[in-house]
């Protein structure tokens, strides 16, 4: 008790002690308890306190420091021996009953349940068969390497050096451990699953996700066809799950019956891009490969139907116009369609099928191993790094795990130099259309007002939007529409009223950016009708297969799928522009472009929070991700940073004399964005403990010196006494907390793309300051671990015919601060 009460374990007492006595003695040989405890105790634990012969293994991390543990007996032998003592009423069998008294009070099935599944498990039928996705852990007893020895504790250099090589050789134990437990839990699965009475049959292969660049898993997930028999033992008796959910739907919004098409027919001639442009593959339903407004950019030799009954049909057979031809067509043209002359295409479009001509997925097909094979096939065959994912679930996220299918996209893009653009989801318009979600109509008829619904839980962005590494994008209205008869919900560049939104899993800032994808318009009746109209539709590339009668270009359907690939097409541009930078460089300095509308920026503080759960960052824009302009400037690192957990990389900003003149006083605009990837965990619940190594970044304060700042970020620095502190020098937008001063509730120091925003008056502004990108222990306390980051920082004049670039760029020095490296004007 004593040693669980150190307030640094967060230490709590779950069960009673459970007492096990040698035969004819009442004194206990042993005793077992349940217990909450922090890594850092657990650690302790295993190593400092004497009297431990047995820890269980942790399969998951909850919320509340719960932990669902299994036996690292595996054969169970110990306690089976007593069970049968307990039944044949013989001595040494009496603490079972005390045991499976405990098992039963924590034995909870919504800890492992996705919600939907939670609700209908009363209702599972034995005989039925259902498919679902299973989360299975593998790390054993053994979740995080042993702590790296610290020089200090050894006197003698060459005990020192033993205990490093006895490191390295725990390590790789440690390692072949986790890879030879995935195999034997592989094999447990099938064989629970081949029981005659379950049904079972695995429907996909196993996807790890691994925590290594080597193939070493945290765990594995898989799709399952089983019985409501086998479903109910796998979650009651197979002690390794830690998730079971329901097979994720494909949605998206069905077309209204009365069509309206919004183009004429045009007559001009798309060029192809140059052969190094970049590719961009499309994830979509296929593509009308042969379009006169897209043919002359698909590369059609690499186009691939993974839909198992139709590998050889590679076009887009969506009724009404198609889907993956109106994304590809938006990647193409991001704005409007040209009517007449040249225009050359900015990329190479690969045609990736996954969805049937109903806009679905394959029950046969598992979204996480399908996005492995895509991108192994195009990362290698074409060195293709843009993927648009214009794709989504039915339902909000779920937020307790990761899902596989969002690790999936995050794992990919870290062992990759790849991005991912996806779509946030959709509501549905009325109650006819079969969604677990509370349709607009709902909402509308409950008296929840537009665009207040969108931040309620069931307006949640739709998995895999919730991926941390990937750049979710959401939709806005190009305009307000009124007529006689209907009117759109929407104003200008305001959310659309299908856009899904709200914060991501963990509070992550989800969507971080929206682009145009359409409006709705409602009458005035109650209940109200809702249609799409041509005056609020983006106007998209169509697709002219099954019918003669077809236009090329039409504006007449909406969804976020149509605003994901006008962010795509940015990266595009960005890849032609910075061809030998990585992928989290585009994703920044898309994020960096964003702006909120002034609708936005005139809402109060307390009003700015739903905005950013409604658009994020804002709208991207290309002239300010890719160019600078006399009023503004942006400095970027280049090539790819690493950093460690416990290390900080310091950048100063040194400020021209012309810009901080007392005689002059115009506002400027800092903007500063940090982009990353870390290697993901699912298992875990928490995004400091999901993510092997953590970033953030931090500013200086006002008159503070560099190696004060220095010391500041990083706590066992030796700090100057004479070093000046000062007072905060910006007052940020979002900050790092979400106690911060502005807006509440929210930081931006959560996900893997940090941007944060300033005004100042030049007046204000000081000689120089400093940045400093931090690194932080997550679940990989690894000390050679690194993680790659680019960091992205912006000043603009808001008075246009201020010139900042010309003195900011000529002021751009190096100065000698430890750990501190360069950082570089584009």
């Amino acid at each position: 008790m004593k040693f669980l009460n150190n307030h640094k374990y967060h230490g709590k007492i779950f069960s009673g002690f459970v007492e096990e006595s040698r035969q004819f003695s009442t004194v206990p040989d042993s005793f077992s308890c349940l217990i909450q405890i922090s890594g850092l105790g657990l650690r302790d634990l295993v190593y400092n306190f004497p009297y431990v012969f047995e820890v269980i293994e942790i399969i998951s991390e909850l919320e509340d420091g719960y932990i669902i543990g299994a036996s690292a007996d595996t054969n169970l032998s110990e306690l089976q021996n007593k069970i049968e003592k307990f039944l044949n009423n013989k001595s040494g069998g009496g603490v079972v009953a005390k045991i499976l008294n405990i098992l039963d009070k924590n034995q909870h099935p919504e800890f492992i349940l996705s919600p939907k599944l939670l609700q209908e498990w009363d209702q599972i039928i034995d005989e039925q068969v259902y498919i679902v996705e299973v989360g299975i852990s593998c790390l054993g007893t053994r979740t995080k390497l042993r702590e790296y020895p610290e020089q200090k504790n050894y006197k003698n250099p060459e005990n020192y050096v033993k205990a490093i090589n006895k490191w390295i050789d725990d390590r790789d134990l440690t390692y072949q451990e986790w890879d030879d437990l995935a195999s034997q839990r592989q094999e447990d699965l099938l064989k629970f699953i081949a029981n005659p009475k379950y049904h079972g049959e695995l429907l996909s292969s196993f996807v790890e996700d691994t925590p290594q660049l080597a193939t070493i898993p945290d765990s594995f997930s898989c799709l399952l066809q089983i019985s409501g028999l086998g479903l109910k033992d796998l979650v009651f008796n197979f002690p390794y799950v830690f998730e079971v959910t329901e097979q994720d739907n494909i949605y998206e919004p069905d077309l209204p019956e009365r069509e309206i098409y919004g183009g004429e027919n045009v007559s001009f001639k798309l060029e192809s891009p140059d052969e190094n442009f970049p590719t961009v593959c499309i994830i979509d339903s296929g593509i009308q490969e042969q379009h006169p407004l897209l043919k002359n950019a698909i590369d059609s030799k690499n186009s691939i139907s993974w839909i198992p009954s139709e590998i050889n049909l590679t076009a887009d057979m969506v009724s009404n116009g198609g889907h993956g031809t109106r994304v590809a067509g938006a990647v193409i043209y991001p704005i409007n369609i040209p009517r007449q002359g040249n225009y050359k295409a900015v990329c190479w479009l690969q045609n990736a099928r996954i969805l049937d001509k109903n806009c679905r997925l394959s029950d046969k097909l598992y979204p996480p191993e399908l996005l492995e094979d895509i991108v192994r096939f195009y990362y290698n065959q074409t060195a293709t790094r843009i993927f648009n994912h214009s794709i989504a679930g039915d339902a909000p996220c779920r937020t307790r795990y990761m899902s596989a299918w969002a690790s999936t996209i995050d794992k990919l893009s870290y062992e990759q130099d790849i991005l991912f653009i996806v779509a946030a989801g959709n509501i549905p318009l009325d109650s006819y259309q079969t969604s677990p979600r509370l349709s607009v109509k709902h909402h509308l008829l409950a008296s929840r007002a537009y665009p207040d619904y969108l931040t309620e839980n069931s307006c949640r962005i739709a998995n895999p939007a919730q991926s941390f590494q990937a750049l979710t994008v959401g939709s806005i209205t190009l305009d307000s529409f009124r007529d006689l008869s209907y009117s759109s919900l929407g104003g200008k560049n305001e959310p659309s009223p299908f856009s899904c939104s709200a914060l991501g899993i963990w509070d992550t800032i989800k969507p971080e950016v929206v682009e145009y994808g359409g409006d709705i318009l409602k009458d005035e009746n109650q209940p109200p009708n809702l249609i799409c109209s041509s005056s609020t539709s983006p106007e998209l590339v169509r697709s002219t297969l099954g019918s003669t009668a077809s236009p090329l270009v039409a504006a007449d359907t909406f969804g976020t799928s149509f605003a994901a690939p006008r962010v795509t097409h940015i990266a595009a541009r960005l890849a032609t522009e910075f061809p030998n930078e990585s992928c989290l460089l585009y994703r920044g300095l898309i994020v960096q472009s964003a702006r909120w509308p002034d609708w936005a920026l005139a809402k109060t503080n307390e009003e700015k929070y739903n905005v950013i759960r409604q658009i994020g960052y804002g709208i991207p824009n290309l002239e300010r991700a890719i160019g600078n302009t006399t009023n503004r400037i942006t400095l970027i690192t280049r090539g790819e940073q690493l950093i460690k957990a416990g290390d900080a990389y310091i950048y100063q900003v040194k400020l021209p004399d012309t810009l901080r003149s007392p005689g002059e006083e115009f506002e400027i605009l800092l903007e500063i964005t940090l982009s990353y990837k870390a290697q993901p965990r699912r298992t875990r619940r928490n995004r400091r403990k999901y993510l092997s190594t953590w970033l953030d970044w931090d500013c200086s304060k006002q008159g503070e010196d560099p190696k004060h700042f220095l010391g500041r970020v990083l706590a066992n620095y030796n700090i100057p006494e004479n070093a000046e502190k000062g007072d905060e020098l910006f007052t940020w937008t979002l900050g790092k907390e979400k106690r911060y001063k502005s807006i509440k509730n929210v930081s931006r120091s959560i996900g893997t793309i940090q941007k944060d925003w300033a005004f100042v008056k030049s007046y204000n502004l000081r000689e120089a300051f400093c940045i400093a990108v931090v690194g932080h222990e997550g679940w990989n306390n690894d000390p050679f671990a690194e993680v790659p980051y680019s960091l992205i920082v912006s000043f603009e004049a808001i008075q246009a015919d201020i010139e900042i670039y010309a003195p900011l760029a000529e002021a751009q020095v190096i100065i000698e601060v430890e750990q501190q490296v360069e950082i570089q004007i584009r």
